[in-house]
């Protein structure tokens, strides 16, 4: 059985606080990347597209939107692929809009009022495998649906299709616990093919059987950077599964932490360096032929840092970076950029500012009781950073600009 495995689609995604062009361009990419999926699902004669779950990013949806998939959903139907979505927390079975489209037949929905199991065959009408679906009947849904699948029967592939956060997988900490549940209860329902949905980071939880997560085909989010798309997944019985990731993401989001800015003393030498640095850093990604949406970091020391520090001036700023570099947005983020000053001249001085600096550096390090500051502190979660790697985090770089604020430049 050949099939494409797609999940977080999120179409009509609002992308509030961004500049209306942006948001527009941004709307229309997730379209588009679910029209390149549909082509890629063509071009290599799929049996079966599946969908894990968050079609849909609400309860809106745009008529444009609703035209643009059902005719591309017609595509894979009029040529005999099978289409299994499941719901997901972000488009629950039971809602009004569910009842509001009219899917074309081929397209099988399970929206949490049972289990869905089709039959797959292909394009000559032979038999295949199976795939078996569980969705989301509500929002907040917070039983592991991974016990409502059906047992596997029969000797061909065996696919289940499931919008869940399995808890060890990576970035499931920055999604709700929806569906939640565990690799081992996964592995023991006997398919040959998980296709996961709800966190949006690609990876592989299994290899046998083979349990996947693909990511959103679009990104999102600064925090979602990198090549999106789906997989591309052939079972044979009694092989492992073969999995081959396809990019279709026409706008990708990437986030570049850069130092090095002593020698920038104007607005124009900031922008050369710039471009200079993107240039560099895009031929080390050969192929990546998209539009971008870019977050830069500044760090370290630059004659810029008071500037750089001004939501006003950065606002210039990255106005200018978007189209020197070519690219659909840029934010500058600044707060690591101080004074080109040395610390270490000043930190054996015998005042305030050289005893403020060994405390610093002694709470840094961990030589200092960082107990005291327990009650005081903002975004120190316990549970995944020590006190001590929290403080060495967040007090990175502080020494300069405690030298920055006590003592005038020369």
């Amino acid at each position: 059985m050949r099939f494409l495995h797609l999940a977080d689609v999120h179409l009509d995604t609002p992308f509030a606080g961004r500049r209306p062009e942006v948001r527009r361009r941004l709307r229309g990419a997730v379209r588009e990347a679910f029209g390149a999926a549909v082509d890629t699902a063509l071009d290599e004669s799929v049996d079966a597209v599946v969908i894990a779950g968050d079609l849909f990013d609400g309860a809106t949806l745009s008529f444009q939107t609703e035209r643009f998939l059902l005719d591309e959903l017609r595509r894979l139907t009029d040529v005999g692929i099978a289409v299994v979505y499941a719901t997901g927390n972000h488009d629950p079975g039971r809602q009004q809009r569910r009842s509001r489209i009219a899917w074309p037949a081929g397209i099988h929905v399970a929206d949490g009022d049972g289990p869905v199991r089709i039959a797959v065959h292909d394009r000559q009408g032979r038999p295949t495998g199976w795939i078996s679906a569980v969705g989301h009947a509500t929002d907040r849904e917070g039983r592991d649906l991974s016990s409502r699948f059906p047992t596997p029967a029969g000797m061909l592939p065996e696919v289940a299709v499931l919008h869940a956060q399995v808890g060890s997988s990576r970035g499931a900490e920055d999604h709700a616990r929806y569906a939640p549940t565990t690799v081992g209860a996964l592995r023991k329902r006997g398919f040959d093919y998980w296709a996961l949905g709800h966190v949006h980071r690609r990876q592989e939880l299994l290899d046998e059987p083979a349990i996947h997560y693909p990511g959103n085909i679009q990104g999102r989010t600064p925090a979602e950077s990198g090549a999106r798309g789906g997989l591309l997944v052939e079972l044979d019985g009694g092989h492992p599964a073969q999995v081959v990731f396809r990019s279709f993401a026409p706008v990708r989001w990437e986030t570049l932490d850069w130092a090095g800015w002593e020698e920038v003393d104007s607005l124009d030498a900031l922008i050369r360096s710039t471009v200079q640095r993107w240039e560099s850093w895009l031929e080390g990604e050969p192929g990546a032929r998209c539009e971008w949406m870019l977050r830069i970091r500044m760090h370290g020391g630059t004659p810029l840092w008071r500037a750089l520090r001004d939501p006003a001036e950065r606002e210039t700023l990255e106005s200018e970076l978007v189209g020197e570099l070519g690219v659909l947005d840029v934010a500058v983020e600044a707060d690591g950029v101080h004074a080109p000053v040395d610390p270490d001249a000043h930190r054996d001085r015998e005042d305030a500012l050289g005893y403020a600096l060994q405390e610093l550096e002694r709470l840094r390090t961990g030589a200092a009781d960082g107990e005291r500051f327990r009650s005081a502190l903002q975004g120190w979660d316990e549970r995944t950073e020590t006190l001590n790697a929290y403080l060495a985090r967040v007090l990175a770089g502080a020494d300069a600009d405690l030298v920055s604020w006590m003592r005038e430049p020369d």
